[in-house]
């Protein structure tokens, strides 16, 4: 171990102990690569874990991250160069019942409220507004497949 080798007496004749400080740093990157590998696959299993809590609790597999979401949380790095701190973005429940909220009385269709949100993928979305009717945070007409807040009488439909 790096501890053990003689500093003192490497600095007085550094050629001689050269070789022997580049192999305990080739040791060590190999134990560092070893150890990076269970590291990898202790995150894939608590990451698993964690999926399977989430499961067990609310009933469907948790939400994926957008394209773009994983973009940017890899990108983003601290002045260290560690992964920085970022501000939660709202969740997907949080911002369709920010939108509804603005008009509760409107019927959204699924591809506005895509349209609004600028979420590209219509078919999750509409699984998620599924979801959120199932779990009672919105409403949803069956004849005319639209998403709303409140009962009204009278209802503007876009």
């Amino acid at each position: 171990m790096f501890t053990d080798l003689p500093l003192e007496e490497a600095a007085k004749d550094p050629q001689a102990f050269l070789p022997k400080f580049q192999q305990e740093m080739d040791e060590t990157r190999g134990k560092l690569r070893v150890m990076a590998g269970i590291v990898k696959e202790l995150q894939k299993i608590a990451t698993s874990t964690d999926n399977l809590r989430y499961i067990a609790e609310h009933g469907v597999p948790r939400p994926r991250e957008s394209a773009e979401g994983a973009k940017r949380g890899s990108q983003q790095r601290s002045a260290d160069g560690g992964p920085e701190q970022a501000e939660a973005s709202p969740s997907r429940r949080e911002q369709v019942l920010q939108l509804l909220g603005q008009q509760p009385r409107r019927h959204w269709k699924v591809r506005d409220i895509a349209r609004a949100l600028r979420i590209e993928n219509v078919k999750s979305l509409r699984t998620s507004m599924d979801e959120f009717v199932r779990a009672g945070a919105v409403r949803k007409n069956p004849n005319t497949s639209t998403y709303y807040l409140e009962e009204a009488g009278d209802q503007t439909f876009f």
